[in-house]
């Protein structure tokens, strides 16, 4: 069985470390775009004054990549964004998601409906594991 490869947003690193935690059991493949990674670094670094390479210790331990930004993402941030209204509020959104924009691909994040562009594959972290763990 093959696992669902997924994206996992900046809020997951911030609000539930369990589930971090529990990513390292999770076989699939398991991404952060470039941009939650600076996103993240700023929240590490500023607000928690962590030395630089705390982040990467704790993507490290989950086997969890970073995932660079590349045309082809930037031009599917640009179809997103000429679809919405809410450009400048949501370019991050669309940057990130478009590192899942073809399936199986996901998002895991607790603001699912910031994802609606993905029209279902964005899932809260209680949710993606309920669906790949039979102990929850």
């Amino acid at each position: 069985m093959t696992l669902d490869p997924v994206v996992i947003d900046s809020c997951v690193f911030t609000q539930d470390r369990g589930f971090i935690y529990w990513l390292k059991t999770y076989h699939g493949r398991k991404i952060i775009s470039s941009v939650t990674y600076a996103e993240l670094q700023v929240y590490f670094l500023g607000a928690k004054k962590k030395e630089p390479s705390f982040f990467d210790g704790i993507l490290r331990a989950s086997r969890i990549e970073v995932e660079w930004f590349k045309k082809d993402h930037a031009l599917i941030t640009g179809m997103y964004g000429a679809e919405s209204d809410s450009f400048a509020e949501d370019f991050r959104d669309f940057m990130i998601g478009s590192h899942a924009s073809i399936a199986p691909w996901i998002v895991v994040t607790y603001n699912v409906s910031d994802f609606h562009f993905l029209n279902g594959r964005a899932k809260s972290p209680d949710d993606f594991r309920k669906e790949h763990d039979n102990s929850f």
